[in-house]
């Protein structure tokens, strides 16, 4: 029976917005400095020479696409593709400015260095500054014609519900209406816990229903973030709704009357003079991470997927020796903000392993595992067709371990913060993992791990833990 397709989450919308945008400022400024460099030739009568020296010329051609890059890579580090970021024009054409006025110096020095002799003089360079300049703000302009159609702008925004309503609530739905870089909708509002509002909601908000009504109300509204307006409610019932949030995987924001102590898992901005604190800034919310970390997995995951294949050969055929029947095992998992996928593995467990038993963890001396099945689970062997999986984007090469969704209901009822870890994309190993914390261990302290590595990610953590797990096969059965 086919499963019902899960749509995008908001964020990977906004998420593949900054990720086209990026490919294609990087496209553009390839064809801009090509088209520069072709004007200049063309000026000087030297059309023929263009194609021998620049088109024809491999490296000459590698050297000048290198040069078109750093125009999208330092829009990259100026923050331009961050979410919160691709609806402000303003900002990308002054970081594009910048790039486009730092850009020559860069290559004049990296000309002076390599003595490369397809621009002579040098004023080709102001040939490609114009045309970067023209042929991007070409392509953002028609981008930004695209993106601020309501259905693409709504699909990429998350749905909001305000607890309680007072003057900020008023003023930040005023902002959010006025600020097209907003990527959120306040769809309509609850009484705060103590069943009344500060000020009467204004008549075109919807008022939902009641705040013990708030769980059935997410799921019916398809809401994503929860914004607590009204802080005077009981500590103990704010305490419930941040944990509320975490468990569905909500985004959680208040508007403060004053600024508490922030600690590490707290943020704070303002919107138009409205205060807002948030609890789940992570490393992996910059764009720039995100793109270092894709790109990693991609190459990671294309060696490591070619390099297995023959492994995955030979285990495969004893998997088939040992119990005839499929050799790579499908199951349902779920990755980043909830999403499921097809996670596909070595099969190290008989055929009907989980008839009678259902969704259970694998144990030690577990019966239902093959002889290979052991070798397989020490050695990680099982899940080299994972590969396949990161090149998909399904999963990162590392993360925190993806779980069954029917386990996942279970979990996330018990273990606090526990959904907090689908924040970022499933992993083949983790820093978890690699902490003995796999299997039928302390769930608790393995979502403490994995808490640990979203709050404290870098690409040298993500090298430990690859290195680390060639090494750490505790509680690998």
């Amino acid at each position: 029976m086919l499963e019902t397709t899960v749509p995008l989450h908001p964020k990977e919308r906004a998420y593949l917005i900054s990720a086209i945008l990026f490919l294609g400022d990087w496209t553009i400024s390839c064809a801009a400095v090509f088209t520069g460099l072709a004007l200049r030739y063309l000026q000087r009568g030297e059309w023929t020479k263009f194609t021998e020296q620049v088109l024809s010329d491999f490296s000459s051609a590698a050297m000048w696409i290198l040069a078109a890059s750093l125009i999208s890579w330092s829009l990259l580090f100026l923050k331009t593709y961050e979410v919160f970021n691709v609806y402000r024009m303003k900002f990308w054409a002054r970081n594009l400015l910048k790039s486009a006025l730092l850009w020559p110096t860069v290559m004049l020095a990296l000309i002076g260095l390599t003595q490369d002799v397809t621009l002579a003089p040098r004023l080709g360079i102001v040939y490609c500054v114009a045309t970067l300049i023209a042929f991007l703000g070409a392509w953002r302009l028609l981008a930004f014609v695209f993106l601020v159609q309501p259905q693409i702008k709504q699909a990429a925004s998350l749905r909001i519900i305000v607890v309680g309503w007072n003057e900020k609530a008023e003023q930040l739905r005023h902002a959010m209406r006025s600020d097209l870089a907003q990527l959120g909708e306040i769809i309509g509002c609850v009484p705060s816990p103590t069943g009344r509002f500060a000020k009467t909601p204004p008549w075109d908000m919807p008022v939902l229903g009641d705040f013990p009504d708030l769980a059935r109300l997410v799921k019916v509204r398809g809401a994503h973030s929860i914004l607590l307006a009204d802080i005077s409610a009981p500590v103990p019932d704010i305490k419930a709704l941040i944990a509320f949030c975490n468990r569905e995987m909500l985004e959680f924001q208040m508007v403060p009357e004053y600024f508490p102590a922030l600690g590490s898992k707290l943020w704070i901005r303002e919107l138009q003079g409205v205060p807002l604190l948030g609890i789940n800034r992570l490393p992996l919310d910059i764009t720039s991470n995100r793109v270092i970390k894709r790109g990693v997995d991609i190459l990671g995951g294309a060696v490591g997927l070619i390099l297995s294949l023959p492994v995955i050969a030979v285990f495969g055929l004893l998997v088939h020796m040992e119990s005839p029947g499929p050799i790579i095992y499908r199951q349902r998992r779920a990755s980043r903000f909830g999403r499921g996928f097809q996670i596909y593995k070595i099969r190290s467990m008989r055929l009907d392993a989980e008839e009678k038993t259902g969704a259970v963890w694998c144990k030690p001396d577990d019966s239902r595992r093959l002889k290979v099945g052991t070798l397989m689970r020490k050695w990680n062997i099982d899940e080299l067709p994972q590969f396949w999986n990161v090149l998909k984007g399904d999963m990162s090469l590392v993360g925190p371990r993806p779980e069954r969704p029917e386990l996942i209901e279970r979990f996330k009822e018990v273990i606090p913060n526990y959904n907090v870890r689908h924040e970022v994309r499933a992993g083949i190993t983790g820093w978890a993992q690699i902490k003995g914390y796999r299997g039928d261990t302390d769930l608790r302290k393995r979502v403490e791990h994995d808490l640990h590595y979203l709050e404290n990610w870098s690409p040298f953590l993500d090298l430990y833990c690859l290195v680390a797990t060639f090494f750490k096969s505790k509680n690998a059965y």
